[in-house]
């Protein structure tokens, strides 16, 4: 039998419209550490059953969860082979600036096969983050050369890639 917070987790990231001022992630951190957990393990894909909808929108609403386990979780999630997954969790990590992430995405950076899509989500991420080690690799990122990283020749990453070094 499901608990209370479950039902209230699934209901909330099943809807497909929320309400004005609500902010869902602050929601789910405000029924506890049970609904966080559940919030996170519904991300992670821990949930096999639930429509896939359920699980981006999981991913999407840890940007706003302040709780050491959405921040571990959206670094994990960074990394996934889900680009929609992907994607959400690195505007949560831009929303949550979770300087965590950044050795992650430096590393993704240095995929010859990564999508430009990902890689200008990436760029604006660490912008976003705007530590000194975000910025380290930015600068390499955008030194590098892109016949060895055709992503880096991208317009679309160039444009963030521009807009990030002002």
């Amino acid at each position: 039998m499901p608990t209370e917070n479950e039902i209230r987790v699934l209901n909330l990231l099943s809807a497909t419209d929320y309400n004005p001022g609500t902010d869902p992630g602050r929601l789910i951190e405000s029924w506890g550490n049970e609904a966080v957990t559940l919030a996170c393990e519904v991300a992670l894909g821990s949930y096999p059953g639930l429509p896939r909808k359920v699980r981006t929108n999981a991913v999407a609403v840890l940007e706003t969860i302040d709780h050491p386990q959405a921040k571990e979780t959206v670094r994990m999630l960074v990394k996934d082979t889900d680009t929609d997954v992907s994607i959400r969790a690195l505007r949560a990590a831009a929303g949550q600036k979770n300087a965590a992430t950044v050795n992650d995405m430096a590393k993704i950076l240095q995929s010859a096969s990564l999508e430009p899509l990902v890689a200008a989500e990436v760029v604006k991420t660490l912008s976003a983050i705007d530590t000194p080690q975000a910025r380290s690799v930015l600068e390499a990122y955008d030194a590098a050369d892109p016949k060895k990283f055709p992503h880096r020749a991208n317009p679309l990453v160039s444009s963030y890639l521009r807009q990030s070094s002002k």
